[in-house]
Parts: C-alpha cells; structure tokens; sequence
C-alpha cells in the first residue's frame, strides 16, 4: 500500500537549486533514508513532505486520510515545562478526539517509559541532557499514532542506550503498516530496521 507520492519535486534557496525533479514513492512497512551532504537539501525536503515549504516544483500527495508526524531537527520543547507537561501539550495538540483522562495519562507514562524517561516525567525540560531532550521529542510520536513519521536527524546527539530504543520503536512502527521518512547522516546498514530501508539520494 502506497502512503505517499512525490513527483518532479524541485526545490530552490533564493537563486541556488537544492534539487530538481526528485520522484519517489513511500510505501507501508518502508523506510526512506534521505541521504545527502550538508546544504544538500535533506532538512527543505523532509519540510516539503510535511507540508511546512512548498516546493519549486512538482506534486506530492498522500493516501486519503493518512496522518502524519514532524520530528523537526530542533527538540521543540519548553524548558519551563516538565517533561510529562511538554507531552500533555503535544497530545492535546495531536489529539483528533476527546480520551478520558486515566487512559490519556497511561498513554503518557508509556510514551515515557518507552524511552526510558518515566523517571525523570516530573524534572525540568531545561534539566535533561541533550540525548535525553532528543528522547523526549520522540517520545511524542507515540501519542497519536500517525502513519508516516518524518524524523530530521533524530539519531544524533543520542547514546547507545537511545539509539536502541528508538530502532525499536521504528521497527515496531513499521511492522504495523507504518512508513518513515528519515534523514540521517550515518549509514543506516545496521540498524534494526535496515530491511526496511531505501534510499533518496540527494548528492
């Protein structure tokens, strides 16, 4: 099942040409690695597909009704915030329906513990490590459940220990029929979900 089509899309910073008519297909259980050197135009593409920049040129559609997530390159978190209250705004946020309150509550302790942030739900945003705030960030995309996550680079800065648990979560992800759109500047070879894996070139 296709989830998304982009066709011909081109992209332009002022006078210079990120790319020209890049063509791919996102089917369910695959993952797309962008893959290009800085300034190449990995994180404009990933905004393209989110519907944040429009393209040059070019056309891209998504299957009816098929949500998606944004995991932009900065965590967008509130320092402020604990961690539990920054994802009670994501959720609300995200959220399409009304979900009582116990059941909203586990699904945050879940998200949390999925990431191995349960214990650190009532510190300080502005308290947590760099890898951890990158945890975090993740960690709201198990609120909603959205088909095609979109994810700029959300493998740096973060440890073993992080980098495991979110190879987890993007295998479970897409044995579940969802689709991925990820930029990463390492090979993507050895992760646990490298079967799933396909490449968009942009060098």
């Amino acid at each position: 099942m296709t989830l998304l089509n982009a066709t011909d899309i081109s992209c332009a910073r002022g006078e210079q040409s990120l790319f020209e008519n890049l063509s791919f297909s996102l089917a369910a259980k695959q993952c797309l690695h962008i893959r290009g050197a800085n300034g190449s135009g990995k994180t404009s593409l990933l905004r393209i597909l989110a519907g944040l920049l429009a393209p040059t040129a070019g056309e891209l559609r998504r299957q009816a009704n098929t949500s998606f997530a944004y995991l932009a390159h900065k965590d967008g978190l509130k320092n402020e915030l604990s961690a539990i209250e920054n994802m009670r705004f994501y959720q609300k946020l995200g959220s399409r329906e009304t979900i009582p309150k116990k059941q909203s509550e586990d699904k945050l302790d879940h998200a949390l513990n999925a990431l191995g942030l349960l214990n650190k739900a009532d510190k300080p945003t502005k308290s947590l490590s760099f890898g951890q705030r990158r945890r975090l960030a993740f960690a709201r995309l198990l609120l909603n459940e959205e088909k095609i996550w979109i994810l700029d680079e959300p493998l740096t800065g973060v440890d073993t220990h992080g980098r495991q648990l979110i190879e987890e979560l993007c295998l479970n992800h897409l044995s579940y029929d969802g689709g991925i759109l990820i930029s990463h500047h390492g090979d993507l070879s050895t992760c646990s979900f490298a079967n799933h894996v396909s490449t968009v070139d942009l060098s």
